[in-house]
């Protein structure tokens, strides 16, 4: 079963760091192996054999966010920000790229019926879907989660995960989210080895694991935001490794999954973090860097629709998997750009000018 970053995506970008001036602005290695990932999970769903590990980094992506959201957030809380504003954010954050990618799905899936193509749901099943997928629920109508856009299950988890990182994880002291930590990778260790791979999450049996899956990387995270209060050190070409690792552990051959899967899932992902948090790409790494990490989560978002057409098309016109799988991701990258700048921005404008608009209702009424 195809699996998300999650993915995701699934953190934000451009976290400014301390140092003082000469310092970096932001956490340039992070954008590159957030973008990376993406790309991974992107491969992983259209052609297993490239990528036969892309699934897990969907748990790189749970420990990213858990790190740039503490990071971000912690100091706003302590100064008075509320949960309910917190998780409005939050949603104003995910939604748009969320609502493109069910859209995209729910217009896929009616031209594949019209012209006749085997479609996994009957079109009344796929409508209820498309509603629930309006409003980020889950379907209850067909064995995955999210069956029109299988990915999104991690986004789902993502906001579960930013309403736990806000009434609970950032308020544990250190000794408590550890043991938190443990009694996930406790929990979690036999059901992977049963399984026979990281590969799960996606499906209604599976909310349990996923639920496990997300708070132990998720605290993770967490727990290396309070650890790594430095900026990044100065750029060096041997930065290059941390975000190219990312590329080699998830496309290393289909063997050993479980014992490798938990390895990655419980030591390999935060490891890559820390490391990621520590170091900082040379400045020519800078734009190709911040232009892979902008569209990340738009690539995760929004891929999956488009993965049976261009499946078709390479089929149809029998194309090379080397030629197909670079084109397949080109492709998806530029479709990402175009999302987030006609699409994500605007409507993320919107939506803030119109919360914006009424608070500011509300602080005159209550002004009298």
């Amino acid at each position: 079963m195809p699996r998300s970053p999650t993915e995701p995506a699934l953190a934000e970008a451009r976290q400014p760091v301390a140092g003082g001036a000469g310092a970096p602005t932001r956490y340039v290695t992070l954008d590159a192996m957030r973008g990376l990932a993406a790309i991974c999970v992107a491969l992983f769903h259209f052609d297993i054999w490239a990528m036969p590990h892309g699934y897990l980094a969907v748990d790189f992506f749970f420990v990213l966010s858990g790190f740039v959201l503490a990071r971000t957030y912690a100091p706003r809380f302590a100064q008075g920000l509320g949960f309910g504003r917190f998780m409005v954010k939050r949603i104003v954050r995910l939604y748009p790229l969320f609502l493109l990618g069910i859209l995209l799905a729910g217009l896929v899936f009616a031209l594949r019926a019209e012209v006749g193509a085997a479609n996994p749901m009957a079109p009344a099943a796929a409508w209820w879907t498309f509603l629930l997928g309006l409003a980020m629920l889950p379907s209850p109508l067909d064995v995955p989660l999210f069956p029109l856009n299988v990915p999104s299950w991690s986004l789902f988890f993502e906001i579960l995960a930013n309403a736990l990182l806000a009434l609970v994880l950032l308020r544990l002291p250190r000794w408590a989210l550890i043991a938190l930590i443990v009694v996930c990778a406790a929990g979690l260790t036999p059901i992977l080895l049963a399984h026979g791979s990281g590969n799960i999450g996606a499906l209604w049996s599976e909310i349990g694991v996923a639920s496990l899956r997300t708070t132990y990387s998720f605290g993770f995270g967490v727990l290396i935001a309070g650890l790594a209060n430095l900026p990044p050190r100065r750029a060096s070409w041997l930065a290059l490794f941390v975000p190219a690792a990312i590329l080699v552990m998830l496309a290393l051959p289909r063997t050993g999954h479980a014992a490798y899967d938990i390895g990655m899932i419980l030591i390999g992902s935060p490891l890559l973090l820390w490391a990621g948090s520590r170091v900082q790409l040379p400045g020519f790494c800078l734009i190709p860097a911040s232009f892979i990490g902008e569209v990340s989560y738009a690539l995760y978002a929004v891929h999956w629709p488009m993965i049976e057409p261009l499946r078709d098309l390479r089929d149809r016109l029998a194309v090379s998997p080397l030629i197909a799988d670079p084109m397949f991701i080109a492709t998806m990258l530029v479709l990402a750009w175009l999302a987030v700048r006609w699409f994500d921005m605007p409507l993320r404008r919107r939506l803030s000018a119109a919360l914006a608009g009424d608070h500011s209702v509300a602080r005159k009424v209550a002004a009298g």
